[in-house]
């Protein structure tokens, strides 16, 4: 063979496979992007390649990877870090989901046309109904997996099948939803209809117990808000956050309305039902609602025999006499150490006393009237009953037939008294011991109206002691040492669990933070992220305190980054003069607020004089920063709008929708940050009750706000409601539009003159009747947007402004009403942009 023909053949060698590799890689695109036509399947084995994704890129279907052997497979987001799985294919809510990592395979069967799951020994595990005239399965942009004609109609749907999960626009379905397990087995909770077609949330075990857990099942169905018999069955959400169902259960997300924002409804591992949206980046799901600020409330958290406090997150304790029954899995409960007390004589019992303590449900019979001496003898003399709860008062008494849904707080009514064997060494012990009046004895604390306002009650702090009344000292220091003990060794191993859990998965052996399961994910953020740092932490965060980023009359606030590489703003307080434990327990109610325009705090830490709150470090500083100082970024008129429209959203949750209605107090720029999207976050909230804002103390009457802002209900006699916010709103909103502090306008010409609000109110006043319609508002907006604004927004908000800063508070709109009249000028606006003016 010649050199020539020798150089033609390598040549078209390389063409070749050049070609093949090209087919190849386009081929592998296609598998990526489109649809799976009949009669095609895919391999676990191309798990990380071999996917089908949503023409807008918002969704992901394939084989899901829940460990390196185990497999399921399911619908996710595709664009957020943690690939939020939000559909599974399983053959019912409680059949097996997960497949081996071998040998399995999802394919459009070219016979029936349907969709079949086999593991790796060939064993169908699940298989949609089979589609006569079925083309393809494809993945929609909605999240719903369908299997289609040629004429793209639908023969099958995901979305007529959810899992743990719903998408906007999709229906609860028949069998509503089930939670998932730490490894996608069905859990013990679902949101379903009841019998009466009332949506609801249940605990099954799949055996004895099954109870509704929400809505309140202390109330009646009227008050909560439901219809009952309306067998329509119908409950969906839809994309700007708001859930309806037939029966009018119905609730919002915190960030109802926000455009562009993807959001799912998740019942999670834990029993909660929460609402989750995705951040504007796609990274990070931020809880929006939950149906339970206080997962203690969930029924069957702890299992039997068990307690849960809330501390602020949820912790378990096995009731007196009891051990764990599963050291991981706090659902299993806790087994007795004594013999079983069904059966004995009524002369071989004895009660353990646990003050504030409830086991909701499993009455034998419920009566009123009755003496505690009576009601113990009625569970005496009933051998199936092991506790009984007595409430003062009406003299209720309820004898049960199990411990089940165990919960101990501060404020709950009634004592439960735990029988157990005469001769079982047990004391009478608190659970709890919330608050002390330094005897030894309980103390109550009464809401003090103001600016913290009712409701706002201390949570309890966990400190199992013994009250026993015991017959000497002797057993009384014998069982307080026992109890140390306990408390001590639960630290130590507490600490050696997290320890490990860090170690392992510094090694890489536990799962990646990306691989987390979106279940589990769900009630990290809930229960972990409000926590005490220790003065050290907070010290070695901030190198000592050395970065300060601002300062106020509360105290300095420094940055500083955590051990888990998270940017904090740490504020050292001044002026605090409460007790650790009140600190601790007030604080412990601010922490459970979410809303996206609140600054979320992280925790705080309470060491001998050192009173220090942790926050969320929020990028771009505070308002004031940007609007006043020259050197700042000059907002862009719809950058104003959306601030006076979150500033709003933040107020309105604070006074109307959170559990415990809060008053800012000292509403300002200075307090209002903005992150990345210029999205602005209200900060300092609840610092009026920790700071003793609320002017009954007349020594602390000076800690009123800041001059210029408040209300003038401050120099009067008048009780301090959420008004007070309302009118500090309607300075900001003013300083908004103009770009200037309100003390530096100008007034009739008079250069340099400070003036009051009313001044500026009176001057808007007048120069709306001079000038018309449209010449006034120019004078108003900030000269540096060179005419570019929204005429319609611009003269809202100035008539916004004008009411909230009315002298009689009566007259001063509510934040809600703020907020509807804000989206409402939204609304009006669309399609003109800078109208003449």
């Amino acid at each position: 063979m010649t050199a020539g023909s020798s150089s033609t053949l390598l040549l078209l060698l390389l063409i070749v496979l050049a070609l093949s590799r090209v087919g190849r890689a386009g081929a592998q695109r296609e598998r990526e992007r489109d649809s799976l036509p009949r009669g095609a399947s895919i391999a676990v084995e191309d798990h990380a390649s071999d996917v089908l994704v949503s023409p807008n890129g918002v969704f992901a279907c394939g084989f899901y990877a829940v460990s390196p052997t185990v497999f399921t497979f399911s619908v996710w987001f595709a664009r957020s870090a943690d690939r939020a799985v939000v559909w599974t294919a399983a053959a019912s809510p409680i059949a097996r989901r997960v497949v081996h990592s071998q040998g399995s395979r999802l394919a459009l069967d070219g016979r029936r046309g349907a969709l079949v799951l086999t593991d790796y020994h060939g064993e169908v595990v699940w298989n949609s109904t089979a589609g006569d005239g079925a083309a393809r399965a494809r993945l929609r942009d909605t999240g719903n997996l369908a299997v289609e004609d040629d004429l793209e109609r639908v023969l099958w749907q995901s979305f007529d099948h959810p899992t743990d999960t719903l998408l906007p626009d999709q229906s609860v379905g028949l069998n509503g939803l089930v939670s998932s397990g730490r490894l996608l087995e069905a859990g013990h909770y679902g949101f379903r209809f009841s019998d009466y077609a009332m949506l609801s949330l249940v605990y099954d075990d799949g055996g004895e117990v099954s109870s509704i857990y929400w809505p309140n099942p202390y109330f009646s169905y009227w008050q909560n808000s439901r219809k009952i018999y309306n067998f329509s069955r119908q409950a969906d959400f839809d994309s700007s956050g708001h859930f309806l169902a037939s029966d009018n259960a119905t609730f919002d997300a915190a960030d109802l309305g926000v455009a562009g924002v993807s959001r799912r409804l998740t019942l999670d591992t834990d029993g909660n039902l929460r609402m989750y949206s995705l951040d504007t980046r796609g990274e990070t799901w931020t809880v929006s609602w939950m149906a339970f600020p206080n997962p203690c409330t969930i029924h069957g958290v702890c299992g039997a025999n068990a307690l849960c406090l809330y501390t602020p997150s949820p912790s378990c304790v096995c009731a007196p006499g009891h051990e764990r029954t599963d050291r991981s899995d706090w659902s299993r409960g806790c087994r007795p150490t004594f013999r079983n007390s069904t059966g004995i004589g009524r002369d071989q019992v004895k009660f353990v006393e646990l003050p504030h303590t409830d086991f909701w449900g499993f009455d034998l019979n419920n009566s009123e009237f009755l003496s505690l001496d009576a009601c113990r003898a009625q569970c005496v003399n009933e051998p199936s009953c092991v506790v009984f709860q007595y409430k003062q008062g009406k003299g209720e008494c309820y004898p049960k037939s199990l411990m089940f849904n165990g919960r101990t707080f501060p404020g709950l009514p009634g004592t439960a008294y735990l029988k157990v064997p005469a001769g079982f060494d047990v004391p009478e012990v608190r659970v709890h011991q919330w608050q002390t009046d330094g005897t030894g004895g309980l103390a109550t604390e009464e809401d003090i109206p103001g600016c913290e306002g009712a409701g706002l009650q201390p949570e309890f702090v966990l400190n199992v002691s013994s009250t026993a009344r015991t017959s000497s000292s002797q057993g009384k220091s014998l069982w307080f040492y026992f109890y140390g003990f306990l408390s001590a060794f639960f630290v130590i191993e507490v600490f050696v669990i997290a320890f490990g859990c860090w170690l392992f998965s510094k090694k890489g052996i536990l799962f990646r933070p990306s691989e987390l399961l979106a279940v589990e994910e769900g009630y990290r953020m809930i229960t972990s992220h409000f926590r005490a740092y220790s003065y050290s932490e907070l010290e070695r965060a901030t190198r000592k305190f050395r970065t300060e980023i601002g300062h106020g009359g509360s105290g300095i606030v420094y940055k500083g980054v955590l051990d888990d590489d998270r940017a904090v703003a740490v504020k050292v307080l001044q002026d605090v003069s409460q007790s650790e434990e009140v600190f601790q327990a007030e604080l412990s109610a601010i922490g459970r607020i979410y809303h996206m325009n609140l600054v979320r705090m992280w925790g705080f830490c309470s060491e001998g004089t050192h009173r220090i709150l942790v926050y969320e470090y929020v990028d771009n500083g505070s308002l004031a920063n940007v609007l006043f100082q020259s050197s700042g970024k000059l907002l862009s008129w719809k950058q104003r709008f959306n601030i006076a429209l979150g500033m709003a959203k933040g107020l309105a949750y604070l006074h109307n929708e959170c559990l415990e209605w809060i008053i800012h107090c000292d509403m300002k720029p200075e307090n209002i940050l903005l992150d990345d999207e210029m999205e602005p976050k209200i900060t300092d909230f609840g610092l009026a009750k920790l700071l003793n804002r609320d002017g009954s103390d007349s020594g602390l009457s000076r800690i009123r706000g800041t001059r210029g802002y408040m209300a003038p209900e401050w120099v009067s006699s008048l009780p301090i409601t959420e008004k007070v916010d309302v009118y500090s709103y309607g300075v900001v909103l003013l300083e908004l539009m103009k770009g200037r502090r309100v003390s530096d306008w100008v007034v009739d010409g008079a250069q340099g003159l400070d003036t009051d609000v009313r001044a500026v109110v009176k001057m808007i006043a007048d120069r709306s009747m001079k000038l018309g319609d449209a010449g006034w508002i120019v004078d108003l907006v900030d000269e540096r947007l060179d005419g570019e604004f929204n005429h319609v927004q611009a003269k809202m908000i100035a008539q916004l402004a004008v009411s909230c800063l009315e002298e009689d508070r009566n007259k001063r709109p509510g934040m809600k009403n703020v907020v509807q009249m804000l989206i409402s000028a939204d609304d009006d606006s669309r399609g003109h942009r800078y109208p003449d003016v």
